[in-house]
């Protein structure tokens, strides 16, 4: 568990502190083997919290049934195969720049049940190999602070929209920059804790990196399509704005749907059981 005086700080800081860090860009792919294998261990982390957002937010945007999902910048597929597991899409491709990641990805598809329905492919998010609206679904979790500027984020959201049918939807999931470094350390060594006690510590410093690395809200909003048929949202977690995600979803004047439920069965959940009570916390907060 959390202590709640680190967290506490962590608000406080966010709430009452000007903005003063700089963004500081770090690799654009992950491909040492140490640090494919920390991150294909990181579901029984608080990495499968943010996962769980994520396809909540899904869930409550989806308006149609069945179809072909795809999740961009996949690394060793863990939200892809949740994309499977959870939702009735006819198939699922996962996409990396990492060869290494895909060949974690695939032994996870296979250990996982799901190579049937599960296929993943080597290639670049920015520009990618399928024809337009090709998909019902198009996601990508936590990759957009590796690319190396604003313009590049930019053609990533556009491609994510090219590829996304009329009736489907899209959603990228990332990390908020904090307020000031120490604010970050204090964050970092928190919520790291989780990882180092798993022996994570390359993940720990890559999760470290990330921070350093990450786009603030405002930035990300200026770089979100203009595009008359999608209706494009920014949601920022509260109290703690660590993390944001950007979706879309047709503009046919219906509402984003919000439903009550979650699209998982209550003995298959995606976040762990000694997770569940901070999974809440996460879930009241987006």
């Amino acid at each position: 568990m959390i202590e709640s005086l680190p967290l506490l700080r962590v608000a406080l800081g966010q709430l009452l502190m000007p903005q003063t860090l700089a963004r500081t860009p770090e690799p654009q792919i992950m491909d040492s083997a140490t640090g494919v294998a920390q991150y294909n261990q990181a579901l029984q982390s608080k990495l499968s919290i943010v996962y769980a957002g994520a396809l909540l937010k899904i869930h409550q945007m989806r308006r149609t049934k069945g179809g072909r999902a795809l999740d961009l910048c996949c690394g060793p597929g863990h939200f892809t195969l949740q994309l499977a597991k959870y939702f009735d899409f006819d198939e699922v491709i996962g996409l990396d720049l990492s060869g290494t990641m895909i060949e974690a990805a695939n032994t996870n598809a296979e250990e996982w049940g799901l190579a049937d329905r599960v296929r993943f492919i080597h290639a670049d998010a920015t520009s990618v190999p399928f024809d337009d609206a090709s998909f019902a679904l198009v996601s990508c979790n936590d990759a957009a602070h590796h690319l190396p500027n604003l313009e590049i984020v930019g053609r990533l959201l556009t491609e994510m929209g090219r590829l996304c049918s009329k009736d489907g939807v899209t959603l990228l999931t990332d990390l908020v920059r904090m307020k000031n470094a120490q604010v970050t350390n204090w964050y970092t060594d928190a919520i790291g804790r989780d990882y180092t006690d798993k022996g994570l510590h390359e993940f720990q410093q890559d999760f470290c990196n990330s921070m350093q690395a990450a786009w603030l809200p405002s930035e990300l909003s200026h770089v979100m399509p203009n595009r008359s048929d999608r209706t494009w949202e920014q949601i920022v977690q509260r109290i703690i704005p660590t993390v944001q995600f950007l979706a879309s979803y047709p503009t046919d004047g219906s509402p984003r749907q919000v439903r009550g439920d979650a699209p998982w069965r209550i003995d298959q959940p995606p976040v762990p059981q000694t997770l569940q009570s901070q999974w809440r916390l996460f879930s009241r907060l987006v």
